[in-house]
């Protein structure tokens, strides 16, 4: 079996602390992006209206869910019916 030498090992280990530092890098660029179109619906009352800025189309879009469309481009979706069990009492 083929072993690393210590230089490899080190240019290794330092290429993947790159690639976690980018990672952290690409979350930050995301959440400033998310806060900026969060500031401009604020900005511009869609907040209020109940609209959404899409910052890939950059298109003002309704953000009450279509009760036809989930939003994965399936179709409608199916209703979970939750139930709550009380505890009798002895």
């Amino acid at each position: 079996m083929l072993e690393l030498n210590p230089e490899d090992l080190y240019q290794l280990r330092k290429m993947q602390m790159d690639t976690e530092k980018r990672a952290l890098e690409l979350q930050k660029s995301q959440q400033d992006l998310d806060r900026f179109v969060l500031d401009l619906e604020h900005k511009h009352g869609l907040i209020a209206e109940g609209k959404t800025i899409d910052a890939k189309t950059a298109t003002i879009r309704d953000s009450t869910p279509n009760p036809n469309n989930n939003g994965n481009g399936k179709g409608p979706t199916k209703e979970l019916i939750s139930a709550t069990l009380e505890k009798a009492d002895s």
